[in-house]
């Protein structure tokens, strides 16, 4: 059964309400899908406006009238409180002021609510949301919506009739908010029913105009194009799997090229914030943010591959060895040497080591470098980075064991280890990526050189060439 839609009318002068009607039409219907929220600058060119606001205050459930701030002619706005009462003797009428301003004589009969957050959450959005009697429905507009959401909606709602409405936000992005009430998220076939929001729409992301769908759709609509990226779909599965098991979510990686107009630009997912009720995440709140380059940009197959592990190599010794060995725990010229850290200060150092080498090693398994390099190399090279990959691995263990006792000389003792095997792994891999690029320069050579003599011939078969 379809649960029925609500329609609301703002009632409000326009000369000083004009912003403030607009941004809490914005901020009501953000809230859920079933509720209809109309305005007077809503109204077609060329249409008779007096029957359209007669017309849409006939057919609400609500009538939502904003008092103004100064003294005025409120003539109008008793006419849209008196149609609504005559034509709507059930409906709800909801009358909004300044908490310091006095009831004007029109409204002194009836409940007049402040606009203070506050009040705006217990008397107004409260019963809108949650409670289906105080609009005669069947079912709530929005049972999942938390107390935090009522409070931010009542604050914005609180600044628009104070006169805040000059401050525009502009968000630079488009974000995706996942509603997984009373849904298993541990598997993706779980989540494949989840019910999706794209509140400033998807154009960017997936050139789509949608504003809701299901999980599966978005997964089919990213899987449209596979060569734009896909993985960031999987990822943010993974993540909401995370949270919902109760683990602190990993750091999302994955980027993917826009669509449609901006099919040039790149994308990475980030889960902004989770909305819980009683303690069971209900709302998964993802951002889109512009990235100037993709996750990873490497060539195909062998030059790839060293490429990629090279790449790893530098920033365990720019990100991990140099910054956090070298500078701090072995230099002695330079205050404190590792020998004057306190006990507070080595606990931190082994932190911060132990966290980077974690997020590098991330994006080694997710990318599988480690295993792919070893086909780039020949004979004995292929054995030497085989040894070194397995004393990496015993070294990286080594480092995390020292990490967990927190045995500040063992751990500066395998991370000595570790940059002198980086040291060796770094020139292999500079020597190998060095010949590849050489082997890679030569094809393209040969291929322009191809290319050259094709246009010459082509020119020299032209009429009249030879003249």
């Amino acid at each position: 059964m379809t649960e029925k839609r609500v329609s609301m009318f703002v009632s409000h002068k326009v000369v000083s309400h004009q912003r403030a009607a607009g941004r809490i039409k914005a901020i009501l219907e953000s809230r859920t899908e079933r509720l209809d929220v109309y305005i007077c600058e809503e109204i077609p060119a060329g249409d008779r406006w007096r029957e359209w606001v007669e017309d849409h205050i006939s057919h609400s459930q609500m009538l939502l009238v904003l008092l103004p701030h100064t003294a005025a002619d409120l003539t109008w706005l008793a006419v849209e409180i008196g149609k609504f009462q005559s034509v709507c003797p059930d409906g709800r009428l909801v009358i909004l002021k300044r908490p310091s301003d006095p009831v004007p004589s029109i409204v002194q009969n009836l409940q007049v609510t402040a606009a203070s957050k506050d009040q705006l959450a217990e008397h107004f959005l409260g019963p809108l949301y949650r409670d289906p009697n105080f609009v005669r429905i069947d079912a709530p507009l929005n049972r999942r919506i938390t107390d935090a959401d009522l409070l931010r909606g009542a604050e914005e709602i609180e600044q628009a009739l104070l006169g805040m409405t000059n401050l525009r936000s502009e968000f630079f992005g488009e974000s995706l908010v996942v509603e997984t009430a009373e849904i298993d998220v541990t598997t993706p076939e779980g989540l494949g029913g989840a019910l999706v929001w794209a509140p400033y729409g998807c154009g960017q992301i997936l050139n789509w105009n949608r504003r809701s769908f299901s999980w599966n759709e978005l997964r089919t609509r990213a899987a449209e194009d596979q060569g734009k990226g896909t993985f960031w779909v999987s990822e943010m599965e993974q993540v909401i799997a995370e949270v919902a098991s109760q683990n602190r979510p990993r750091v999302m990686t994955s980027t993917f090229r826009g669509r449609g107009p901006v099919a040039g630009q790149i994308f990475r997912p980030h889960l902004e914030c989770v909305d819980s009720v009683d303690g069971t995440p209900v709302r998964y709140h993802f951002f889109f943010h512009e990235v100037l380059v993709p996750e990873l940009v490497r060539g195909p197959e062998r030059i790839g591959d060293v490429f990629n592990l090279l790449h790893v190599a530098t920033r365990v010794r720019w990100e991990v060895l140099n910054p956090f060995l070298v500078k701090l725990s072995l230099a002695q010229d330079t205050p404190p040497s590792r020998f004057e850290m306190s006990q507070v200060e080595r606990k931190e150092l082994i932190s911060r080591a132990v966290r980077s080498l974690r997020i590098i090693e991330q994006e080694a398994e997710r990318h599988n470098m480690r295993d792919s390099v070893v086909s780039a190399f020949d004979d004995d090279d292929r054995m030497l980075m085989v040894d070194l990959l397995k004393e990496r691995e015993r070294i990286y263990n080594a480092i995390v064991a020292a990490a967990k006792r927190e045995d500040f000389d063992q751990f500066t003792g395998e991370l000595m280890r570790a940059l002198d095997l980086n040291c060796r792994a770094m020139e292999l891999l500079a020597n190998r990526f060095l010949e590849l690029v050489r082997e890679d320069c030569g094809r393209a050579r040969v291929m322009m050189q191809r290319n050259r003599s094709k246009e010459a011939k082509l020119q020299g078969a032209q009429p009249g060439a030879s003249c």
